[in-house]
């Protein structure tokens, strides 16, 4: 067979991509929120805190990830970075692997000795060295009994999980979940990071940014 004839064949055989089901994934997003649609996925998208950042890039190589608390204040990407951390340890696997809740909403004992130990008990095939994930945001809302018996889970399956908590304020995490978690902590982000990253996105969404620059 001659090069132009593997060449030919290659062209027939490679699949097309359905435009009806690129089309409707393409409006989709069009139609989300732009706090949604531009949502960092990778740590290299997140702006500030280049130095926490770097810290959980090493987790993230290791592959080992501990327990962890990140403390800051609300909007500067605290949730997002579990996130980003989650899938480059988890991949395809994050969709049965991780469990997120936000604990100002289900802060009570019940969700975490239902909710919580039920997904820390079940089984979940994954890359060696990896656990589930149990993210937690605003966790300095949970009651005192649901932080209490969410420490005795933590212990419990420390084998096949990991939890990571984002919160405003870590001194109303319980000290013994203190102590079973590496500290990490975000800062506000600078006035002129926020405007980089607004205008960034007005330039993506082809809207005058005339206003903010002044």
């Amino acid at each position: 067979m001659s090069d132009t004839e593997s060449m030919e064949v290659a062209e027939v055989d490679a699949p097309a991509v359905p435009k009806e089901k690129s089309s409707t994934a393409q409006t989709r997003k069009s139609h989300l929120p732009w706090i949604e649609k531009y949502r960092p996925t990778k740590f290299e998208e997140i702006v500030g805190n280049e130095d926490t950042i770097q810290r959980l890039s090493y987790f993230a190589q290791a592959g080992n990830v501990p327990n962890i608390i990140i403390a800051g204040p609300p909007g500067v990407g605290k949730t997002t970075t579990i996130l980003c951390l989650a899938r480059i340890l988890l991949g395809p696997a994050i969709k049965d692997a991780v469990l997120e809740l936000n604990a100002s909403n289900e802060r009570g004992i019940d969700v975490v000795r239902n909710q919580i130990k039920m997904f820390a008990q079940q089984k979940v095939t994954l890359p060696a060295g990896r656990h589930k994930i149990v993210i937690l945001d605003e966790a300095d809302s949970m009651t005192d009994g649901a932080q209490q018996a969410l420490r005795r889970t933590m212990e419990i399956y420390s084998h096949s999980t990991r939890f990571a908590l984002a919160c405003n304020n870590s001194e109303k995490i319980i000290e013994p979940i203190q102590s079973r978690c590496a500290m990490l902590r975000y800062s506000q982000l600078s006035d002129a990071q926020i405007l980089a990253k607004v205008m960034d996105i007005c330039e993506k969404e082809n809207v005058r940014s005339r206003a903010l620059k002044a």
